[in-house]
């Protein structure tokens, strides 16, 4: 064997026994190593499939809520749909999480601190507030996954096709400057208000669009989803109200003829308009926001002064 052809063959045996190169990442719950481009990675939040599906990767698993519709198209048609479920987003399970041996699992920090612990005994775990982070750190987040996964070229390419988006969306929708919106979600028995400080609260901000609701100092779930009543809602005042409703009719459905309801701005105007209550609840990250601009765009042609 010519010198040439051992030190290759040397150099090849030595990359069969090398550990894998890691990856420092610092997020939420702290500094996690992540081997060199996991290739079973576990998501426990929707907005992490959204980050996947925005590079083109497919998990192993995701706490899909036991409902396999719930990863709609926008995802099901990069992704696929040969995932196993690992349960609820609330409540996942660690016995199915283990089962599927992932290289990496990455957690809600609102919902998995508690069990944080658990999860990084399984596999290397990072965590990031999807539930109640805003738009900006939904993004930030995909940017740091990304870079955990070694997809950074990839997110890069795919958040400046990303800003032109938004852009182009923000230049049909306009100056609304002045113009107060509120996203609620209507589940039938209670409704939820989406304050400023939330994901939809911040992206609706980031068209232009003002809230009359007082923006809290933190960034509770409480504080982000606020549980309201129809006084209260009649006391904020929007002008355009963007509803998401769980059931059929709705609470506010009921509310109709009701003159506290009738009198709250939006409905006075007839400028109440209905979203996919869970694209726009539950969804968040590049590809979420990019169908809630597109539905925004449609909104504004059908605003009434």
């Amino acid at each position: 064997m010519s010198i040439k052809s051992l030190v290759a063959a040397l150099a090849g045996a030595m990359l069969l026994i090398a550990p894998a190169l890691a990856v420092e990442i610092t997020h939420d719950l702290g500094t996690t190593e992540v081997p060199d481009a996991p290739q079973r990675i576990v998501v426990l939040e929707y907005s992490f499939v959204d980050t996947l599906a925005a590079v083109g990767v497919s998990p192993v698993g995701i706490a899909d809520d036991e409902k396999r519709d719930s990863i709609v198209p926008i995802y099901t048609n990069i992704i696929g749909d040969d995932w196993t479920s690992v349960g609820t987003r609330k409540s996942p399970s660690l016995e199915v999480i283990a089962s599927l041996q992932p290289d990496l699992i990455i957690a809600d920090t609102s919902r998995h601190e508690a069990i944080y612990g658990a999860l990084s005994e399984i596999a290397p775990t990072i965590s990031f507030d999807s539930l109640t982070g805003t738009y900006e750190v939904a993004i930030e987040a995909a940017r740091t996954i990304a870079h955990a996964i070694g997809k950074d070229a990839e997110m890069e390419a795919r958040l400046a096709e990303h800003t032109a988006t938004m852009e182009g969306f923000k230049a049909q929708i306009g100056d609304v400057t002045g113009w107060s919106a509120q996203f609620i979600v209507d589940n039938g028995e209670g409704i939820f208000l989406h304050s400023p400080v939330s994901y939809n609260g911040s992206l609706l901000a980031w068209f232009g669009f003002t809230s009359n609701m007082p923006s809290p100092d933190g960034h509770t779930y409480e504080e982000a989803i606020v549980n309201t009543s129809l006084e209260q809602l009649s006391e904020i005042d929007p002008q355009i109200i963007i509803r998401g409703k769980y059931t059929d009719p709705g609470l506010t459905d009921s509310w109709v003829g009701q003159p506290l309801y009738d009198s709250v701005a939006a409905v006075k105007s007839g400028n109440v308009y209905d979203v996919n209550a869970h694209e726009w609840s539950r969804l968040r990250g590049v590809l979420a926001s990019e169908v809630s601009g597109a539905n925004l765009v449609d909104i504004v042609k059908q605003l009434k002064q």
